[in-house]
């Protein structure tokens, strides 16, 4: 019996000894991916030759082929392979474990290049690593294996049991130029708070310093701002689990992009954050749509963390009391009342607008059409009409007020004739009217001289909404934006720059933040709408 005990002891030690042995090591808090050379130079010449500056790209070109040697690569470096690096924080971040990868294609010739070249030259030490002297941090080490030379801080860093080779470090290919990932929950808690004080000692400097000079309103706003300030950047450090960051420039579908992802701790306030503002639909985006020929488009919505919003209107309400302060006393009652109406918007804390610029129609015109979501509507409608009832009289033929033209669903339609309207803004829209829809959550306008796009959009159900977006056709700006050029330059500069081909598709700028699992930030922008915006630089300085 004692014997059978024995052996499964020792089975079970055997067995936790075997799991401690396998279980994963821990991942470094910073990696970091970046193409080879010959793939940086052909991306280098790609986005060059967006603003014509290819033929600099070309030369450094030229100047590698001269370094390079068969079967030896540009002075020892392997052109067809990445380069890496990574590095893990700890207590003592100067001594920290820091690697970089430098693929190589010749030992020998890297090693004279060092010498010929850098005036370095590494000597034999520990472990079958080289030792080198550099300026600055005084020595790196060297080490040769898996086609690579591994740099790093120490010896230790080099072991062969611990440097990652390149078949798993660069497994997957995203086709990102260059990628960094930042493993928060590889800092070092100590240094998370080293840096959290730091941070609130330089807020609680600006302070100091502004304070003195700052209204009741003033302090009151930036005593709240740099609270919410200081907690959030709390949460991040305290709540955040990775951060990854990709830049990509494809030549093939002409397109320069980049993503950053930022991932939240499980159950944790900055997830909950997150997750608050992923799912969300808007009016107002459903107002606005996605027009096909839209010159720009903007939506934002999103809400501060009710945590946040607590204290948001006890910094509206002392603003409202100090802006009061500097108005004549005869003009108070109408500037609190108008304070007042706004307030219960600002002091929801929620951001819900929307806004397009489209066209142009076949008169050559445009239309703005936007959406913003309100609190207490019906009094933001009765303001405007009591104040145009009571101004009205004083502005003459300036301004013609028409109120309740007629209903759409929950809104009201008003027209706002500006009869003295800007020259540019009456040729861009080609009319001088305004049209405002009102209801208790939400109020609406448009540019455009019937109030079709208006009366259409406000038919519109609440649409799937991003935190942010935005879009630009370029093509569809440059009448807009360099307005003093020429017709012909304008079509000379389109053809120089997409040809006999539609600008549609291919001349845009995007950029989209969502949230939900994580909060991730996009961005794109079609290289020929670079090479559109650099011509119009060239044309402006002639």
């Amino acid at each position: 019996m004692r014997i059978r005990l024995l052996a499964a002891l020792a089975a079970l030690f055997a067995a936790t000894g075997a799991a401690r042995a396998q279980a994963p090591k821990a991942e470094p808090t910073v990696e970091v991916r970046l193409r080879s050379v010959n793939d940086l130079l052909d991306k280098a010449e790609y986005v060059a030759g967006l603003g014509g500056q290819e033929e600099q790209v070309k030369q450094v070109r030229a100047l590698l082929k001269q370094l390079s040697a068969d079967g030896k690569g540009i002075e020892g470096i392997d052109p067809k392979k990445p380069f890496g690096l990574t590095g893990t924080l700890s207590g003592d971040v100067v001594s920290s474990p820091l690697t970089v990868m430098v693929p190589v294609a010749d030992q020998e010739r890297f090693l004279a290049m060092l010498k010929d070249r850098l005036e370095i030259t590494p000597e034999k030490a520990d472990g079958g690593t080289l030792k080198a002297a550099v300026p600055v941090i005084n020595e790196v080490y060297l080490r040769f294996a898996n086609d690579y030379v591994y740099i790093g801080r120490t010896v230790k860093d080099l072991d062969p049991k611990v440097i990652p080779t390149p078949q798993a470090f660069f497994l997957k290919d995203d086709g990102s130029v260059a990628s960094v990932v930042v493993r928060f929950d590889g800092v070092p808690a100590d240094l998370k708070a080293f840096v959290l004080g730091q941070f609130e000692m330089g807020l609680a400097e600006q302070r100091r310093r502004d304070g003195p000079n700052e209204n009741a309103a003033q302090k009151a706003i930036a005593d709240w701002a740099s609270e919410n300030v200081t907690s959030g950047f709390k949460s991040l450090l305290e709540d955040a689990k990775e951060l990854r960051l990709r830049v990509f420039a494809d030549e093939k579908t002409d397109d320069l992009s980049g993503e950053l992802t930022l991932t939240a701790k499980a159950g944790s306030t900055l997830a909950k954050n997150f997750t608050g503002l992923g799912g969300r639909k808007s009016l107002p985006v459903g107002i606005v749509g996605t027009p096909k020929d839209a010159v720009a488009r903007f939506t934002a919505t999103a809400g501060v963390p009710e945590g946040v919003k607590k204290d948001l209107g006890k910094v509206v309400d002392a603003a409202i009391v100090e802006i009061l302060k500097d108005v004549p006393e005869e003009q108070k009652p109408v500037a609190e009342r108008a304070l007042k109406t706004l307030a219960p918007t600002l002091k929801a804390g929620e951001l819900d607008v929307a806004v397009a610029l489209t066209g142009p129609d076949a008169k050559g015109h445009h239309t703005l059409l936007g959406a913003v979501g309100v609190k207490g509507g019906a009094d933001i409608e009765k303001l405007v009409k009591d104040f145009a009832k009571d101004f009205g009289p004083f502005l003459g033929d300036a301004v013609k007020f028409d109120f309740d033209i007629e209903k759409v669903g929950a809104f009201a339609l008003h027209c706002v004739t500006v009869n003295t309207m800007p020259d540019d803004a009456e040729k861009l829209f080609g009319t001088k009217k305004v049209w405002l829809a009102t209801s208790n959550d939400h109020i609406a306008f448009s540019i455009e001289p019937d109030g079709t796009a208006l009366k259409a959009g406000l038919k519109a159900a609440p649409a799937a909404a991003p935190v942010l977006a935005l879009d630009v056709a370029f093509a569809r700006l440059l009448p807009i934006v360099g307005k003093d050029l020429k017709p012909d330059e304008v079509k000379a500069l389109l053809k120089d720059t997409f040809g006999t081909e539609s600008p549609a598709g291919r001349d845009t700028l995007s950029v989209t933040v969502t949230g939900g699992d994580a909060l991730v930030v996009k961005g794109k922008m079609k290289g020929k709408g670079v090479r559109l915006l650099t011509g119009l630089e060239q044309f402006k300085t002639k």
